[in-house]
């Protein structure tokens, strides 16, 4: 929903089809991003459903 709602705002957008076919091919390596990342990065900045920020998380260097 939210990659199809980026889409509509955009140029050249995709078609829900497109889009569900994007997310498909990504899916695997967003889950892996999204489980490693946060023990490296800086700054995590977790978000609800609504994709608003409801905690921020920073490491020091």
């Amino acid at each position: 929903d939210w990659r199809l709602e980026q889409e509509r705002c955009g140029a050249g957008a995709m078609d829900a089809a497109q889009v569900a076919r994007f997310i498909q091919h990504y899916e695997r390596l967003t889950r892996y991003i999204l489980s490693e990342m946060p023990g490296r990065a800086d700054l995590v900045i977790r978000l609800d459903r609504d994709r608003t920020p409801i905690g921020i998380v920073s490491r020091s260097s």
